[in-house]
């Protein structure tokens, strides 16, 4: 796995401290990123000083308010511009038509690198940008505590739903809240990031099924593939357009489509965030 024949000399920008994210994805970025580009260096970047001598910079999520204010500055662009350094960027984020109209801002501005490269993680914004889709899956190197082997015969959403960004994440959790089907078996969470990530870990892992409506875009969020770590099943919503793109979806069970629910057992998904990029040939495709 990886390129260890290459030494890569890489500016990483991600801030990954799971007590200021809230979570471990950019974690798994890191760590993923590093076995897979093995032999090569990694230098974290937080000002423009730091660029010189870089073959690449990595931008592990472009829209975190602290990531941007690393690479959105005129004098770090110029810079990368002027030293001719390639950029990846790892998106995780909708940008066109979102609920956050600065991301198409951030977008326009990224647009002014030379030698961009970039994964989108929502659909649409992959068929709009003819681009390479992003994963939230984990590094074979996390590992998440569970303290809980046995599962409650219940569902559970624990996420954000509050605020008109997760208009439709609302509406789904009223629809089901309404269900005969699942009136009486699901428990709703709305974290308000009041919770540490293994606080979060700990009540989603005491659950059998895990509800897992969309946000604010069209991918498969964090959660899925922390659920499937943690034992769970996973009950995703979809649209037409994500299923040809997710082969993971088989370990889990469709909102749309629970007519073998009953029968569904746990298998757990050897696939992760480095088999991904080894999948991708993400070496071929930064070079």
């Amino acid at each position: 796995m990886g390129t260890s024949s290459k030494i890569r000399k890489i500016g990483i920008i991600c801030q990954d401290d799971v007590n200021i994210v809230g979570h471990l994805l950019f974690n798994n970025y890191r760590k993923a990123l590093q076995n897979y580009f093995k032999g090569s260096t990694f230098k974290d970047i937080e000002r423009t000083e730091q660029l010189d001598g870089l073959d690449y910079v990595f931008i592990v999520d472009e829209h975190f308010i602290p990531h941007t204010e690393v690479w959105k500055k005129d004098s770090f662009i110029q810079k990368v511009n002027d030293l001719n350094i390639k950029v990846l960027v790892f998106n995780f984020e909708k940008i066109y038509s979102s609920q956050f109209p600065w991301n198409a801002d951030h977008q326009n501005k990224l647009e002014t690198f030379n030698n961009l490269i970039q994964l989108f993680s929502d659909i649409e914004d992959r068929k709009l940008k003819n681009g390479i889709l992003n994963k939230q899956l984990l590094s074979k190197d996390t590992k998440l505590i569970n303290n809980n082997k046995e599962k409650i015969e219940k569902a559970v959403f624990i996420g954000q739903a509050n605020g008109s960004q997760y208009y439709r994440r609302q509406e789904t959790l009223q629809q089901l809240k309404s269900d005969p089907a699942f009136r009486d078996r699901l428990d709703i969470i709305v974290t308000d990031r009041k919770y540490t990530y293994q606080e979060y870990l700990d009540i989603l892992s005491k659950y059998k099924y895990v509800i897992n409506p969309l946000g604010t875009g069209d991918f498969l969020n964090l959660r899925f593939y922390e659920a499937l770590e943690l034992g769970c099943i996973p009950i995703q919503q979809v649209t037409p357009s994500m299923l040809p793109h997710y082969k993971e979806l088989e370990f889990g069970l469709l909102l749309h489509d629970l007519s073998n629910a009953a029968d569904k057992k746990f298998k757990k998904m050897n696939y992760y965030l480095e088999d991904f990029f080894e999948e991708i040939g993400l070496s071929n495709i930064v070079d």
